[in-house]
Formats: C-alpha cells, structure tokens, sequence
C-alpha cells in the first residue's frame, strides 16, 4: 500500500466514523477518545504531507504542531523528549524551547529530567494542557457540539 493510499484509506474511515458517529435522529454523538486520538494523527499526518510540498520552507503553526505531538504521545503511553518532539513536530530547536517555555508558564506542560541522562529533559501535557487539546480537537471534529461539550476521558 503506497502513501496515496494509505491517505484515501484515512479519508474514507474518517468520513466512516462520522457516519458511525451520528445516533438515529441524526445529531452527532459525543466524540470518543479514539476519535480524539484519530483526529491528532490526522492532523500530524497533514502537517507532514504539507511540509513535503515545500521543502525548506516551515508552513506549520509550530505551537499547535508541537502540542498535537504532546498529546498523542501522552493518549499513546509514549515519553517524548525536547529534542524528540522538535524532531516529530519538524520545528527548529529554539523555536521548541521558546513555546514549551510559554507552555510551561501556563501550566499546559510539565518538564521532568531524565535520571539516566542528564542531558536529556522528558515533556509531557499536564491534565490542564491535555483538556485543552481535547476542546480544540472536538471544535475542529464537531463544531456543533461547542455548547454542550463534556470531556472524554483520557488515559492519564
């Protein structure tokens, strides 16, 4: 299966849980945290087909990218250094330091040293950062459902 592929294939099960998504009187069920989670990625995976139109050229908002990547990583279990996570977003090293400096600030990240590795500084989305991932992935999934959204819940 090429990349071409593997894009109708996301488009096609996205507009499948849509379908999947709205109960019998046709309004829109609450979105899972599977959804959540299916819409980041898709996110992530249009940023990176951009980027490959312009080579060389940033066309990404670095604080949102950076952000998603934060997110999945925490939905997925996974740990994700600064380096790594500048890698995975495609966002230069002081741009990172500058909005994970600001996230932290506001209390969207939490920064934890690695005991193994001095050098090397694990980031994660604190419970108020992942909250807000999550509004701003259902206002992009489901508009309508502004005034009534509830939290999924999340893995921790």
């Amino acid at each position: 299966m090429n990349k071409n592929d593997r894009d109708r294939l996301a488009t096609i099960s996205a507009m499948l849980g849509e379908l999947l998504a709205t109960t019998g009187e046709g309004e829109k069920a609450e979105p899972t945290a599977e959804q959540l989670l299916h819409e980041a990625r898709a996110k992530i995976a249009a940023r990176r087909r951009r980027q490959e139109l312009f080579p060389g050229i940033q066309v990404a908002d670095p604080a949102w990218d950076l952000l998603l990547e934060l997110f999945v990583h925490r939905c997925e279990g996974r740990r994700i250094s600064v380096t790594g996570l500048g890698l995975s977003a495609n966002v230069p090293g002081a741009t990172v330091l500058r909005w994970l400096a600001m996230f932290h600030d506001s209390g969207l990240i939490v920064r934890e040293p690695d005991p193994q590795d001095r050098r090397r500084i694990w980031v994660h989305l604190t419970d108020e950062g992942r909250d807000r991932v999550v509004k701003a992935l259902v206002v992009m999934l489901a508009p309508e459902q502004r005034e009534t959204f509830r939290l999924p819940q999340l893995a921790a």
